[in-house]
C-alpha cells in the first residue's frame, strides 16, 4: 500500500495507513485496525515509566509532523530510524513517577501545543519551530487528557486545559471524568481513547455508552462533521491513544 507521512500530527488529511501504539492492547485492537486497512506499528513496554502506564505510546512518543519524531530510549529511536523517520532522542531520562513520565505528552495541534512548559522534554520543545505558539498548563499529561477533533475542535475534561484552549481561540468541549476504563486507576481520558482515523472519522477504543456526556461528545462531532468509529463493543479504555504516523492515498 502506497503511504504518506502525516504532515500535521494527530489530524490526518487522508485516511491513515500506519498507526503506532503500544503492544499490550494488540488482542484488543489488531483485528479491528486491520479491517479498517490501518497497518499497526506495536511499540514495545515503555519500562521506565509506572506499569499500568507502560504500554501507552503517547508518553515514550512524539511526534512533530512529517518524519520528524522525537522518542524516548535508544532501542525506540533505532527502530524508528531504520523505519525512515528523523528521530531526535529525548534529552530526559523518563521516570516512575508523574510528572518525570510525561515529558513527551505535549499535544501538538495545528499551530498550538499545549503542555506544562515545565515538564516538557526539550528536545520536544526545540521541534517545534517559531510558528508554533506554546500554551503552559498545569497538566502534564495533556495529550491523554485532550482529543482532538480537528485543527480547531478539542474535547477535554481538564477545565485547566480547557480555559487555555479556549483562550488561545480553539472550540472546546468540556466533559466530565469517568466513563473511560483504565486499570488500576479510577478513569482514564479520553485523549488517551481516541485517535483521528481521517479527516472526518475519529476512532474511540470502545463505546461512550457508559460516558455521562455520550451525548454531548456525539452533538459536538457531527457539529464538526466527525464520525464516531468504535473500535470495540465494550466501554472505551485509555490505551495513551495512538499515533497516525502515516496515510494511504485515498481519502476517507
Amino acid at each position: 500500500m502506497s503511504v504518506e507521512y502525516v504532515k500535521m500530527p494527530h489530524l490526518p488529511e487522508g485516511r491513515v495507513g500506519l498507526l503506532a501504539l503500544g503492544s499490550r492492547y494488540r488482542r484488543q485492537l489488531e483485528r479491528p485496525l486491520r479491517l479498517l486497512g490501518i497497518e499497526p506499528l506495536w511499540l514495545p513496554e515503555n519500562a521506565p515509566v509506572d506499569s499500568r502506564l507502560a504500554g501507552h505510546a503517547d508518553l515514550c512518543l512524539f511526534h512533530a509532523g512529517g518524519k520528524r519524531i522525537v522518542c524516548a530510549g535508544e532501542a525506540l529511536s533505532i527502530k524508528f530510524a531504520d523505519l525512515g523517520y528523523d528521530v531526535t532522542p529525548a534529552r530526559r531520562e523518563l521516570g516512575g513517577v508523574y510528572p518525570r513520565d510525561a515529558a513527551l505528552n505535549g499535544c501538538l495541534i495545528g499551530n498550538r501545543f499545549i503542555h506544562n512548559l515545565r515538564v516538557s522534554d526539550p528536545a520536544v520543545l526545540d521541534s517545534l519551530g517559531q510558528k508554533i505558539t506554546k500554551i503552559g498548563v498545569r497538566q502534564g499529561y495533556a495529550k491523554c487528557s485532550v482529543c482532538v477533533v480537528d485543527a480547531a475542535s478539542i474535547i477535554t475534561s481538564d477545565m485547566g486545559i480547557a480555559s487555555a484552549a479556549e483562550a488561545s481561540g480553539l472550540s472546546v468541549l468540556r466533559i466530565r471524568p469517568g466513563g473511560i476504563e483504565l486499570p488500576g486507576f479510577q478513569y482514564g481520558f479520553i485523549g488517551g481513547a481516541s485517535f483521528k482515523l481521517s479527516a472526518h472519522k475519529l476512532a474511540f477504543t470502545g463505546r461512550l455508552d457508559a460516558h455521562p456526556d455520550m451525548e454531548s461528545i456525539e452533538s459536538f462531532l457531527r457539529s464538526r462533521d466527525v464520525v464516531p468509529v468504535f473500535l470495540t463493543e465494550g466501554p472505551a479504555f485509555d490505551i495513551g491513544s495512538a499515533v497516525p504516523l502515516a496515510e494511504a492515498h485515498t481519502t476517507g
